[in-house]
């Protein structure tokens, strides 16, 4: 699970930029929007199911999101991508309101608890610009034989391409894999290496991988693929709000270009040019058998003139004209939420509300905010402009607003921590945040914007 996340110069976060998970004293809904892990990791043993960012339109809320994104790609790939000889530090996405920001490193730094037995703390940060990794370092905090924690074991850290410390496992990896000034040395442990080569990097990597998120450009598709059953969840919450789907259907189908070697993409985009393939569904996935067009199918009933009924299906995408916007967004959305929920893992979900009334926005809330449904230790992130979902069963440490200065620069405060303003139970958060109490509201002057007209 997620305890704490740091980022300094990346988009509008200028200076470094905190949250975390970590709950507070308070012991408003503790039951269901907290998970307690190992007792032994004391004031790290109580962590939030959810957090809910809130603020203006580009203030951003969106930008802590793509950080995490943004890291957790560097992580996964700069390895890979270095033996495809490229590159993907080249494009930094620092800070862009001050010149200064292109010569200064950008920074990510995780803390996050593997659920083992015992449990482990990890810590890994790295730094990079103008295209090199500055600085990388990985430790941890497990527990002793006494049942408590451990001091901070450092596992490695480097300095360029230099080695500074190191653990066992670590010196046989780097026996392995040099460092090399674009490649995270963690990455390298996301390969075929064995797993008791370098066993606390494989965990981490396995970290990285369990974040998910949900967006319209997804893996939604390739997750209904593998786990059919997720469907059938998502119908069933579908269905009852909307009694007119009858079902949902994946479909998979394989697409007969009458190419040779599907191996060869420029083979394969040649035929499809060739081809009058124009609806797709929600998109092509190439197989070393054949290319196949990925869709999801919503069922209806239609009466017929003898008084029978037919079963009509609509493609979510290419019968959009049809569909509701807000049910195709949510059958994309529940995909990642249904795995994560299942399996575990942090999952990133960017204005919550967009397309979707409110009360569905309410329900993926509260789907983490409960502990019969959320008993895999997932985690979630949701960012709102809707002030009426801080009234839906959220503590006040579960909340934190976001504005933005007039240099372009953005902060994000926890709501728990506002300057003589904390509300006691019989305020509505909401309310106390549209009167300006906490900030990360737009400074909106009709009477100037008026003059604008006249």
């Amino acid at each position: 699970m997620l305890i704490n996340y740091s980022c300094t110069n990346y988009k509008s976060y200028r200076n470094k930029t905190t949250f975390t998970f970590s709950a507070s004293k308070i012991k408003q809904f503790d039951e269901d929007n907290i998970t307690s892990i190992d007792s032994s990791l004391t004031s790290k043993n109580r962590i939030l199911n959810s957090l809910v960012f809130v603020g203006a339109n580009a203030a951003g809320k969106s930008n802590i999101l793509k950080s995490i994104s943004y890291a957790r790609y560097l992580i996964l790939n700069s390895a890979n991508a270095m033996r495809d000889k490229e590159n993907i530090f080249e494009d930094p996405d620092n800070f862009m309101f001050d010149e200064a920001a292109a010569s200064e490193p950008t920074t990510f730094e995780f803390e996050f608890s593997i659920d083992e037995t015992p449990a482990t703390l990890y810590y890994y940060a790295f730094s990079f610009c103008q295209k090199q990794i500055v600085f990388e370092s990985f430790s941890k905090r497990d527990i002793n034989d006494k049942g408590r924690l451990s001091n901070r074991k450092i596992l490695f850290e480097r300095q360029g391409v230099t080695l500074i410390k190191t653990s066992e496992q670590f010196t046989k990896l780097n026996q392995v894999f040099d460092l090399q000034p674009s490649v995270l040395f963690l990455s390298n442990c996301g390969g075929s290496i064995k797993d008791d080569l370098c066993p606390d990097g494989k965990a981490a990597i396995g970290w990285f991988q369990s974040i998910k998120f949900a967006n319209r450009n997804n893996n939604s598709l390739d997750i209904y693929d593998d786990n059919p059953e997720y469907l059938d969840i998502a119908h069933k919450i579908i269905a009852s709000a909307d009694k007119c789907v009858k079902a949902l259907r994946f479909e998979k189908r394989k697409l007969d270009l009458g190419v040779l070697d599907y191996k060869n993409p420029d083979a394969v985009l040649q035929a499809l040019n060739k081809s009058n393939v124009h609806n797709v569904g929600g998109g092509l996935r190439l197989s070393d058998d054949g290319l196949y067009i990925f869709d999801i199918k919503m069922a209806f009933s239609k009466k017929k003139s003898d008084g029978n009924e037919e079963k009509v299906e609509l493609s979510i995408f290419d019968d959009s004209y049809n569909i509701s916007s807000g049910e195709q967004k949510l059958i994309i959305y529940l995909a990642p939420i249904i795995k994560t929920l299942k399996e575990g893992g942090l999952l990133l979900i960017d204005e919550v509300e967009t397309a979707l009334h409110y009360y569905y926005s309410q329900l993926l809330i509260r789907l983490f905010n409960d502990k019969d449904i959320n008993c895999h230790c997932a985690q979630a992130i949701f960012t709102t402009h809707n002030t009426r979902l801080l009234d839906e069963n959220l503590r006040v440490d579960q909340i934190f607003t976001v504005e933005k200065d007039n240099k372009g620069v953005s902060t994000l405060s926890p709501l728990e921590e506002s300057d003589n303003k904390s509300p006691r139970k019989v305020h509505k958060l909401s309310e106390r945040y549209i009167d300006g109490l906490y900030g990360g509201i737009p400074d909106i002057r009709f009477e100037e914007i008026k003059k604008i007209f006249m």
